[in-house]
């Protein structure tokens, strides 16, 4: 609040500029978008430009140029950038939560539903999906196929018409109504993805990049209280 007065008090200071955010699928379609509406909010003068980024892509975009910013998801060893001239920050983490048709859940002898499972992958990166066909060979002595959705969107949209199950952030689902066709299914896993900002180099304090970090750190917060 005190750095937006400054910034008020004057204008010759205000942080302007544009910035390439690069971002995995996941975190494309659901937190890229209150992003950029925020950071129009708080600096109008900083343009985002967003680029789908495949997670293993992450630190050679950055370090090449191709984005001045990477958001990714997903476990890092704490010694994989050392000494690579990247800067990581921790942003908020992202939960998924298995997601299905709602006829699959009211189906009679739910979870013998489940006896041909689908998953449907968004991101080949992400571990979510591993983690739930893990699951259902575990829990449910199944062999899921594993389908490539390819976005959010395309997965909500399979998984809301019965053709398979998907882990999507819960930003992108939204609130359960009645009559939406899409549900969290019980008895098959949540995950806390860990989610980092990466870009080359010091930044000074009033760069765009930097301007949009913490833009991202904020969203991340206010979305994690989101619920399904």
């Amino acid at each position: 609040m005190v750095d937006e007065m400054a910034t008020a008090l004057n204008p010759s200071g205000e942080t302007e500029g544009r910035a390439t955010v690069g971002a995995s699928t996941l975190l494309l379609e659901s937190r890229i978008g209150p992003l950029i509406r925020d950071c129009r909010y708080r600096y109008p003068k900083v343009q985002v430009s967003p680029r789908q980024l495949a997670i293993s892509r992450a630190q050679e975009a950055v370090r090449s140029g191709e984005v001045d910013l990477a958001l990714v998801h997903g476990e890092c060893a704490p010694d994989e950038l050392s000494g690579t001239g990247i800067v990581v920050e921790q942003l908020p983490d992202l939960e998924v939560v298995p997601v299905g048709s709602a006829t699959l859940l009211e189906s009679p002898g739910f979870p013998s539903a489940l006896a041909s499972p689908r998953v449907l992958a968004v991101d080949p990166d992400c571990e979510s999906h591993h983690v739930l066909v893990a699951a259902l060979r575990r829990d449910h002595g199944v062999e899921p196929t594993v389908i490539e959705a390819g976005s959010v969107s395309g997965a909500r949209e399979l998984a809301r018409a019965g053709y398979g199950i998907a882990m999507l952030p819960t930003e992108a689902v939204g609130p359960s109504e009645e009559g939406s066709g899409l549900v969290v299914l019980p008895g098959l896993p949540h995950m806390r993805l860990n989610v980092r900002a990466l870009w080359a180099g010091a930044e000074s304090t009033r760069s765009a990049v930097t301007a949009v970090c913490h833009v991202a750190a904020r969203v991340g917060r206010e979305e994690a209280g989101v619920t399904v």
